[in-house]
């Protein structure tokens, strides 16, 4: 009799890198809110509103602020790329990759 064969499902799969469904390059403002009084006053950034060439009619996306690249101010311009869902996300999402200079016609 030949040996068992172990179960395919059992092998240990390799971790890939998630897919990128887009690249774009989007402005970014800040949404935060200030909490506390006086000398114990902080800013938390709540997240990010991501503004693209939609229009105003379209519904918002919002980017996670451990997805940001630390700034300066309240908006910034970012390459940003919107990423499979996996791992703790159960729906595509969008991170910024790094902050680059307006486009012209911005």
């Amino acid at each position: 009799m030949p040996p068992k064969r172990a179960d395919p499902r059992a092998r240990p799969h390799v971790p890939r890198s998630p897919r990128v469904y887009q690249r774009t390059i989007a402005r970014l403002t800040r949404i935060a809110v200030t909490e506390g009084y006086g000398s114990t006053q902080t800013r938390r950034t709540l997240h990010f509103l991501l503004h693209t060439d939609r229009g105003l009619s379209s519904r918002a996306d919002y980017v996670d602020p451990q997805h940001v690249p630390d700034f300066d101010g309240d908006v910034a311009w970012f390459e940003v790329e919107k990423i499979e869902r996996g791992g703790d996300h159960r729906w595509p999402w969008w991170r910024a990759v790094r902050q680059v200079e307006p486009p012209a016609d911005a």
